[in-house]
């Protein structure tokens, strides 16, 4: 494969894993810091926001058969992944820019949310179904899997430094969240776009084969019938659904609000305690095709879960035994931890992502249809409904330690000084003072929540893949050579 196709084709994911991460990392933020809400509403804006992600997973194998079905001069994946990225960027600004509270708000964030899981979803269906079509090669698709993931990872990491440090603290946007988050959410948008532009115009989609040409068009329930026919399809997809889960309570709110508990209201220091994960990833894209070639996926994947674990329990140890007053030498090791917890994930989930690739040979060597389209669709359902799984476990956390009584009064500072009521010094007093009223025991009851659950979930879906998932490297070669013998006796 070419250098330039696998560039072109991994700078697309840098701008939409960044507005992606932005709408769903950083829409509770949103909600919490620029918005008084009641129980009562703040529990409805969470059904709303696992509603969105539920309805997002389970139109995607529609959206993935759509895609499957689409034949024109412009080619299957293309014309999606324009649609999705307009769309999905013009419904969000409007989610954040419309100055509404209360109930009202509401019903804008049902609307929005809508709409950004519709169309992020067209884009991101046909986005990930294009990479497998480009090369069939395993170390091309090692190479193209890892570069596309770092873009990603970077894209992504990128909004999780930005977002912060622009909506909290002496550097917000404005003066106030409120004015800052729709300034991001306008620039999240352009950014998608832009990068997206490289793959639209830089990669060429391969044409289909004349056997897949004029095949006949699949009914909403042979959609199914066709992934659910994929056991080892399913299978990644659960442990990835269980591997999400890790990565989003990393990047959740729960994440952001013990930073401000314990350090202080200045959103400069997420991406200082966080750089460390980006690091992490960002080296562990770079040795994953070597790491495979020498270890295989198996052990990379041990190697991988077995460090992310490590690293939350030595961040868990060290702010349980450090002396709170310590706070350069907790921020140090919180930071180092994420170092490690950045290589460990990479390792694990690019691992999933090449199998769940893989598994679009294993569908063309059982049934002669590759259907990359609609069979790469799970992907989308997957970590979509692991987000929302993610919003309602943060819901949870939020009201069973009584946090949202703090957020409301960090949305009522934030309101005030958008209004020009409250300026930057008396906002930031006044956050400062509603943190440090918090009691010790809850800020450790957030940590424990932050380290624990996630190497749960890890470690589960490590477990189910080394159960169930068969396709290992010698089973991938040994169907590559089936198919062309099968292919070659056909000709």
């Amino acid at each position: 494969m070419p250098f330039r196709t696998r560039l072109f084709f991994a700078l697309g994911n840098l701008g939409r894993t960044a507005f992606y991460n932005f709408f769903t990392g950083f829409i509770v933020t949103f909600v919490l810091f620029t918005r008084t809400l009641t129980p009562s509403q703040f529990s409805v804006v969470s059904i709303v926001m696992v509603a969105g992600r539920v309805f997002d997973a389970v139109i995607d194998p529609p959206i993935g058969g759509m895609i499957e079905n689409t034949r024109g001069r412009y080619g299957r994946f293309k014309p999606w992944i324009t649609i999705g990225m307009v769309f999905a960027a013009i419904g969000t600004v409007l989610t954040f820019a419309l100055p509404l509270q209360g109930w009202p708000f509401v019903l804008l964030m049902a609307a929005g949310n809508t709409v950004f899981s519709l169309f992020y979803s067209f884009n991101d269906n046909a986005y990930w179904g294009m990479l497998p079509t480009l090369t069939t090669l395993p170390e091309d698709r090692a190479k193209l899997t890892s570069l596309t993931t770092l873009c990603g990872g970077t894209g992504g990491a990128l909004a999780f430094m930005l977002v912060p440090m622009l909506t909290n603290g002496k550097l917000t946007l404005g003066g106030s969240a409120v004015i800052a988050f729709p300034l991001l959410a306008a620039f999240m948008g352009l950014f998608m776009w832009g990068t997206q532009l490289f793959s639209l115009l830089g990669v060429q989609e391969p044409r289909l084969p004349e056997n897949n040409s004029s095949e006949e068009k699949l009914g909403l329930f042979a959609l199914f019938r066709v992934i659910f026919r994929n056991d080892q399809l399913l299978w990644v997809a659960l442990s990835l659904v269980l591997q999400s889960l890790a990565s989003g309570l990393l990047s959740s709110s729960i994440a952001m609000l013990y930073i401000y508990l314990r350090f202080g209201y200045a959103g400069v220091l997420v991406p200082v305690a966080t750089v460390g994960y980006a690091a992490g990833s960002f080296v562990a894209n770079i040795f994953l095709p070597r790491m495979y070639k020498k270890w295989g996926r198996e052990k990379v994947m041990r190697v991988g879960t077995g460090l992310f674990i490590a690293a939350n329990l030595f961040v868990l140890l060290m702010h349980l035994l450090i002396p709170p007053a310590a706070n350069i030498a907790l921020l140090a090791t919180f930071a180092l931890g994420q170092l490690a917890l950045g290589f460990g994930y990479y390792s694990a989930y690019i691992t999933l992502l090449i199998c769940m690739a893989n598994t679009v040979e294993y569908n063309q060597y059982k049934t002669g249809k590759r259907q990359e389209g609609l069979l790469l669709s799970v992907r989308p359902f997957v970590l979509q409904m692991s987000s929302g799984i993610t919003n309602g476990l943060v819901t949870g956390v939020f009201l069973l330690l009584g946090l949202l009584g703090i957020t409301n009064g960090i949305a009522d500072a934030e309101n005030a000084a958008a209004a020009g009521t409250l300026g930057m010094g008396e906002k930031l007093a006044s956050i400062g003072n509603l943190l440090a009223g918090v009691d010790f025991l809850t800020v450790r009851l957030l940590l424990i929540a932050l380290t624990i659950l996630p190497c749960v979930f890890l470690w589960t879906s490590t477990a189910i893949w080394r159960r169930k998932y068969t396709i290992d490297e010698a089973r991938y070669d040994e169907i590559i050579r089936e198919i062309a013998e099968r292919d070659s006796v056909t000709e």
